[in-house]
């Protein structure tokens, strides 16, 4: 496999460039920070756009990855910062954005194998849907839809970044492809609809990320539909629409993360299929019943970033069940992350609102998350695959359910009151994630 050394300086040289010729005309003009980095973006974005033409295998752009991540470092913690770097870094934020454009980048790159319509239109929609709304957010928005600690979010911007995704992927797909009309304009309709809440609900920059892989998964998953499959998704879609408006309504959670729900509820029966909807929406119709929700429960506001730490690692399920085609094999392992954050959940709420001893409640939350979603998971798994797990599986993750039980029984043992933090929801997300990294190896060495 030879290594295009050329293609890779040529680029280098290009976006060193861009930044000094950006930093020299911030001199002159004094852009606002956000600003500079969106012209960067966007010079980034277009750049990528040669890559099919220019580079012929992953290696290559894996390799100028590697450079641009180690320069981007040097960027942020040298006195570069002060110069060049500056172009990217005067925003005063936490933003991982850089580092998630280049992954994201080199992610569609090898997943398209050379189609030049897979790569580029995720890259359009990132490159300017993205940047587009930013700077209108910034400059024109009137209402923040953010809640708590959720990134601030406009409707502007996010109606613009929906004007901005459609067009992205109608052009290229009328003009480079033998799609018919009819199916493009649905198709793109979907994806502008889906990347634009993807968008409102991101934060430290993980739009990057979030944004291409989306579209690039939503275009394969899309493109050879027919007009009457398409017309039922855009039907699904609707509904979605209609959903979050009523948004206010539901107390418990905020706007953002009703949002962040019902586009992932989208994703996962796209990416895995119909059946995939049942865990998750138990866990989200039973956490704050059985027992009933106090009225001091009703006070706490769940926003986006908590409702991710519990989806995580399902919608990644999907998105790997959507790679390799492992369903059957993937889904009590997709099922059991959910059983365990109903379990993780419910021993909260029983320690802290009910106040009965941890013992009982981790039995009574391993209960819970075994009934209402393990076992109506294995009736699923019988009727959709013809076959249930082997009982090394199943006894796999009867342990896994029970060991997330004592996890958080010794994680909150000396824990006297509770918050609802993202650094609680990530915790939890951690032993959830090790526990299903352990059963799936298990499921691994049975295949």
């Amino acid at each position: 496999m030879v290594i295009e050394w050329t293609s890779i300086l040529l680029i280098a040289v290009i976006l060193v460039g861009a930044l000094g010729i950006i930093k020299l005309i911030d001199k002159r003009v004094q852009f606002k920070g956000e600003t500079k980095r969106k012209l960067f973006h966007i010079t980034m974005g277009l750049t990528m756009l040669v890559f099919p033409y220019i580079f012929k295998n992953w290696v290559s752009v894996g390799i100028l990855g590697i450079i641009a991540l180690v320069f981007m470092f040097l960027l942020k913690k040298t006195k570069l910062k002060n110069s060049i770097g500056a172009v990217l870094y005067s925003v005063d934020r936490d933003s991982l954005g850089e580092v998630f454009f280049v992954i994201s980048v080199f992610t569609i790159f090898y997943w398209a194998k050379g189609d030049k319509i897979l790569f580029s239109i995720p890259i359009l929609v990132l490159t300017f849907a993205d940047s587009v709304a930013a700077l209108i957010g910034k400059n024109y928005a009137k209402k923040d839809l953010a809640q708590m600690n959720e990134d601030s979010k406009s409707i502007e911007g996010s109606f613009m970044f929906f004007i901005v995704a459609f067009m992205a992927t109608l052009v290229p797909i009328l003009l480079f492809t033998e799609v018919g009309r009819a199916e493009t304009l649905i198709i793109s309709l979907i994806i502008g609809f889906n990347v634009s809440l993807i968008e409102m609900i991101s934060h430290t920059g993980n739009d990057n990320l979030f944004i291409p892989l989306t579209t690039y998964a939503l275009l394969v998953t899309h493109i050879e539909m027919n007009v009457q499959v398409l017309v039922a998704h855009l039907i699904i879609l609707g509904i979605i629409f209609i959903l979050s408006f009523i948004a206010n309504r539901v107390k418990v959670w905020s706007k953002l993360a009703i949002i962040e729900a019902l586009v992932v509820g989208y994703l996962m029966v796209v990416l895995y299929g119909w059946y995939a909807m049942i865990p998750p929406l138990i866990l989200f119709l039973t956490v704050m019943r059985f027992p009933r929700s106090k009225e001091v429960e009703k006070k706490n506001l769940y926003d986006a970033r908590i409702i991710e730490t519990n989806i995580i690692i399902g919608i990644g399920i999907c998105g790997l069940v959507a790679v390799t085609g492992l369903r059957k094999e993937m889904f009590m392992i997709y099922s059991l992350c959910f059983a365990m954050h109903l379990i993780i959940n419910t021993f909260v709420r029983l320690k802290y609102y009910f106040k009965m001893s941890d013992v009982d409640n981790m039995i009574i939350s391993i209960i819970k998350g075994a009934l209402f979603i393990f076992v109506p998971s294995l009736l699923v798994q019988k009727i959709v695959f013809g076959e249930l797990i082997s009982p090394i599986m199943l006894g796999a993750m009867c342990i896994a359910m029970i060991l997330s039980g004592i996890c958080i029984y010794k994680k909150k043992k000396n824990v006297k009151e509770e918050e609802i933090t993202i650094d609680n929801g990530i915790m939890h997300t951690r032993i959830v994630l090790c526990l299903t990294l352990v059963v799936s190896f298990l499921q691994l060495l049975q295949m």
